[in-house]
């Protein structure tokens, strides 16, 4: 069977379970011995996991090497802690990044809470401003504006008009462009 392994400074992680989607529970072993069952949930820039003893939030950041195998620095938060070229491997293979980090979360526009699409302002290939509205989402009864987070080039548009959404759902994804 193959599984997604990763090290951490001194940790060596085979994760029985891999971790999916937004938040979610994951076994994991750790320096070949010890099973731990890791809640999880991901953020805009990075995760927060539950241990057994205590819970700790680290802060992602992902580029890819030379070669195109994706490396990671990894910075503990409320903490001095950070670790430099961690790498993940599933199979045995580089695995694919996560997609938190400054590198990837400045690419999607994500739903902040649930809600449905009602306007969508903008399409591909379109240049915008930072903080130009590019769509409108309904939640909990208000008319929620959704913003670019900088200027940039719109790549793609993920959600139609009349779609409903979950928190943290792709609705656009954009690329930095001179504007």
């Amino acid at each position: 069977m193959s599984r997604l392994k990763t090290s951490v400074g001194q940790w060596k992680l085979d994760w029985k379970t891999a971790p999916r989607g937004h938040e979610g529970v994951a076994c994991v072993e750790v320096n070949s011995g010890e099973l731990l069952e890791v809640r999880w949930r991901r953020d805009l820039d990075g995760f927060w996991i539950l241990l057994p003893h205590g819970i700790f939030g680290f802060d992602l950041q992902s580029e890819r090497d030379d070669s195109g195998r994706a490396i990671y620095h990894v910075w503990q938060r409320n903490s001095n802690l950070e670790w430099q070229a961690v790498e993940s491997t599933y199979g045995g293979y580089p695995a694919v990044p996560l997609e938190v980090g400054v590198k990837i979360k400045k690419n999607r526009i994500k739903a902040q809470m649930p809600g449905k699409i009602i306007r969508i302002w903008v399409k591909p290939g379109q240049l915008v401003d930072k903080d130009q509205s590019v769509g409108v989402m309904e939640a909990m009864k208000m008319e929620n504006e959704i913003r670019a987070p900088y200027s940039g080039k719109i790549s793609e548009v993920k959600v139609i008009e009349g779609q409903t959404v979950e928190t943290g759902a792709d609705l656009i994804l954009m690329e930095n462009a001179p504007v």
